[in-house]
């Protein structure tokens, strides 16, 4: 990059394809969901499985609140990562996969 910002580096695009091995575990609050499980991701043309921890709250006023936690290391900028794999999580719950 030059110091007037003319040129600029595009990060190459990822894709969650899914969320793999999904476990649920035992939570005592009823409005809390807690799983594991390996995000199937494609990150700079390269496909891997990355282990990672996510929960599902549902607050009073109605709204789910996903919590996402992965548990290696990638070579990506991890907020877009994490805001994919949300809403990844929260198509996957719509669509009753998680229960």
């Amino acid at each position: 990059m030059t110091l007037s910002g003319s040129h600029r580096y595009a990060i190459e695009p990822m894709k969650v394809h899914g969320i793999e091995e999904l476990t649920k575990k035992d939570t005592p609050l009823y409005y809390r969901n807690e799983y594991g499980g390996h995000a199937d991701l494609e990150l700079m043309s390269k496909r891997l499985l990355m282990p990672l921890e996510f929960s599902v709250e549902m607050k009073p006023t109605g709204e789910k609140v996903v919590e996402v936690k992965i548990l290696g290391r990638i070579d990506y900028p991890l907020v877009p990562v994490i805001k994919a794999l949300k809403e990844k999580i929260l198509e996957m719950e719509r669509d009753g996969q998680l229960r």
